[in-house]
């Protein structure tokens, strides 16, 4: 057995109103074949019987510490892993997501020990009440960086390994939507080495009750405050990494402009993209998103209808955006 079986990874897991998922999550980690580990279950003040759910898994083994504290956001919960986890590594598990596989974590470690990688990423399957749609790479799809931008929730937290010496670049903004947002360009660009682990390792479980979700609201524009803050971090570093930056803040901002056109109509459309194309053009960030616009047709996971509407608005949003006097009528009253 090679020598960096003894790296401890530290596995922090968010917990708020899971009950009926929570077991299913920490289970996948507790049947991993690496188990050198220190699992972290953050209790947000859950309401339900999370609390008591994750005192029985820490009496059972003693590789689980249980964090209780009042709630605070998904940011707070892991910040609180954060500050008390002892590993050589960093993991993040949402806790009504799962890992895939018994493998998942010793194939990261080892991905990352024989390599000196400061940063690893794996694929994901989208998973519903009902199945579980695993993701293939395309081996004709030779562009890394096509690819990390063409799947957004590479962009997550989550489904990552990290190296401890990137820990001072892990803290989460409380209280924002996307909070990830400001991490992850940031810690791609402090590591030395990135590589991807070319196969599933996280089945990501669509809950309909998230946040992320629900009706559009404006603390989606949170996005912006938050590539704003994060772009300032790369200006001046090595060129390719500022490059690749710019094209994930680009594909971020993306999302929101996707997120309303699928739920927004009328009027309240008009009015959210009126203050989406205002901040593109006061952040000039137009390039960023013209370069997202381009990577979004890459990804499959996308319905054909999401593409058509976004099609249909693209060119109107850059006509708006940089000529804010023109009418309103701009957007037309179909979908």
């Amino acid at each position: 057995m090679e020598n960096y079986m003894n790296k401890l990874v530290s596995v922090i897991i968010p917990v708020y109103k899971v009950e009926k998922y929570l077991s299913r999550c920490v289970d996948s980690v507790l049947k991993q074949s690496y188990n050198t580990l220190e699992i972290i279950l953050v209790d947000d003040g859950s309401p339900d019987g999370c609390p008591k759910l994750c005192d029985t898994y820490s009496a059972k083994d003693n590789r689980v510490k249980t964090i209780h504290k009042e709630n605070g956001g998904l940011a707070s919960a892991r910040n609180a892993g954060i500050e008390v986890c002892t590993g050589d590594y960093i993991f993040f598990i949402d806790s009504d997501d799962w890992l895939s596989d018994e493998n998942v974590l010793f194939d990261f470690v080892n991905l990352a020990e024989k390599n000196n990688a400061d940063f690893v990423y794996g694929l994901m399957n989208t998973a519903t009440d009902m199945k579980v749609i695993e993701q293939k790479f395309n081996n004709h799809f030779f562009n890394q960086r096509l690819f990390f931008l063409s799947n957004p929730y590479l962009f997550s937290a989550w489904n990552k390994l990290y190296k401890r010496s990137l820990l001072q670049y892990l803290h989460f903004a409380p209280g924002r939507v996307n909070e990830d947002v400001d991490i992850i360009p940031l810690v791609f660009c402090k590591a030395e080495e990135v590589l991807m682990l070319n196969r599933p390792t996280y089945n990501y479980y669509q809950n309909y009750d998230s946040i992320t979700r629900k009706a559009f609201s404006e603390k989606r524009f949170d996005m912006f405050k938050s590539v704003a803050h994060a772009y300032k971090s790369f200006l001046g570093t090595n060129q390719e990494k500022s490059v690749f930056c710019e094209n994930i803040f680009g594909f971020q901002l993306f999302s929101v402009y996707i997120a309303i056109l699928k739920n927004t109509r009328g009027n309240e459309r008009k009015r959210f993209l009126l203050q989406f194309c205002s901040l593109l053009r006061d952040n000039k960030f137009n390039d960023f998103f013209r370069w997202a616009f381009l990577c979004f047709f890459h990804n499959e996971s996308i319905t054909k209808r999401i593409k058509k509407l976004a099609a249909l608005f693209f060119l109107r949003v850059f006509y708006f955006a940089n000529n804010l006097d023109y009418k309103i009528d701009i957007w037309g009253q179909n979908d």
